[in-house]
């Protein structure tokens, strides 16, 4: 990200009154009215005529006057210029299936899925997308791919309108499109971004926060997710603007919602690859619930939280299509794919920002397999 901050000038108060000088100037003695002079105009033209004499104060201190210093300026912040690079070619892939007409397919539905930072309920605000994943479900062959995406992916932000091409993280997409003045708002230009960099057809889109994100795993009465590393977080963010110590073990728990957003979203035990891998095991956990019995009797009330707490544009009729064709999917027909440290390279940009660059001839290949599918 490019930052944009201002020099400081240094300034320098002169004290006029350092050396303090006085004109002396003689006065009538007397208190008589003294005539005041009328000089003839001989008198005045040998005034004017006269060569000028300078009067030199006395100072009150015996010392010599020096010379104060000019302070050197000292830069406080930093400024720089935002670039406007070459645009990237968008990557050539497989073409995709077309969008899905029936539960029998063809047909393929690619849908992102943002989970934003905090619990406000505004989803129209400028801020970055804390999570990002594609979810492509193939209706033909009935299988399905989740592709993670870093959110500190450092790439081209595509331009439009009058905005021009600009290099950024990934995740600023979101935050971007009230500038951009794009339609349909954070999640559709966020859409686009990945788009354009990953050539990938984003057909849906789904924005929640951690309260809908809770409130969702809550309806379905929980998750059991088999952690295979125990977790150690001594610096959990908690909803009070501190940190709490959190500890998950290892083995079969079952989560609550606070608990899976608690494990979807540290990281200070590894990074946020290991924050990838976690959220992807949370989404499979939700997914094998919702094939068990039980769960046919919330299905209602997921549909309306959905619909109430999350902001999507998905149909009725798409939703329904996807109920139709998850319970077809096989678990090992799922693949899991996330984009990490051996697909990218740490990177300091101008603005001293910690973000990662994209290799992306070990990134297509992997883009490639995520589109296929009938």
């Amino acid at each position: 990200m490019v930052a944009l901050t201002a020099f400081a000038l240094l300034t320098r108060q002169t004290r006029a009154d350092q050396y303090p000088a006085t004109m002396v100037i003689s006065l009538p003695a007397a208190a008589e009215t003294v005539e005041p002079l009328r000089p003839t105009p001989a008198t005045l033209a040998a005034l004017i005529s006269a060569p000028s004499q300078s009067v030199t104060p006395t100072s009150s201190d015996p010392r010599p006057p020096t010379s104060t210093p000019t302070p050197a300026l000292r830069p406080t912040g930093y400024y720089v210029a935002p670039l406007n690079p070459t645009p990237i070619p968008t990557p050539e892939l497989p073409p995709a299936a077309p969008f899905p007409a029936s539960c029998d397919g063809p047909g393929r539905m690619n849908i992102l899925v943002i989970g934003m930072d905090g619990r406000s309920a505004n989803y129209d605000r400028a801020a970055r997308a804390d999570a990002l994943a594609v979810i492509g479900v193939n209706f033909g062959d009935r299988s399905a791919q989740i592709l993670s995406i870093p959110r500190d992916l450092w790439v081209q932000i595509p331009a439009y309108g009058t905005q021009p091409t600009q290099e950024n993280r990934i995740n600023t997409g979101y935050a971007l499109a009230g500038s951009y003045g794009y339609p349909g708002g954070g999640a559709a230009f966020q859409a686009y971004v990945i788009s354009q960099t990953f050539g990938l057809r984003i057909d849906r889109a789904m924005v929640l926060n951690f309260t809908a994100f809770e409130s969702a795993i809550d309806t379905i009465g929980g998750v059991d997710i088999n952690v295979t590393t125990a977790v150690h977080d001594p610096r959990y963010p908690d909803d009070q603007g501190g940190t709490l110590v959190l500890e998950i073990p290892a083995g079969l728990v079952h989560m609550d919602g606070r608990t899976a957003l608690m494990y979807a979203r540290t990281r200070h035990a590894d990074s946020d690859f290991g924050r990838m891998r976690r959220q992807q095991k949370v989404l499979m956990a939700v997914r094998d619930k919702l094939l068990t019995p039980e769960s046919l009797l919330v299905l209602p009330s997921l549909v309306q939280l959905i619909y109430q707490s999350v902001s999507t544009d998905l149909s009725l009729d798409d939703v329904g299509l996807l109920g139709c064709v998850g319970p077809q999917i096989p678990r090992e027909s799922i693949t899991q794919i996330v984009i990490d440290s051996t697909m990218t390279t740490s990177f300091v940009a101008t603005s001293g920002a910690q973000v990662l660059l994209p290799k992306m001839d070990l990134i297509t290949p992997l883009l490639a397999a995520f589109n296929t599918g009938q």
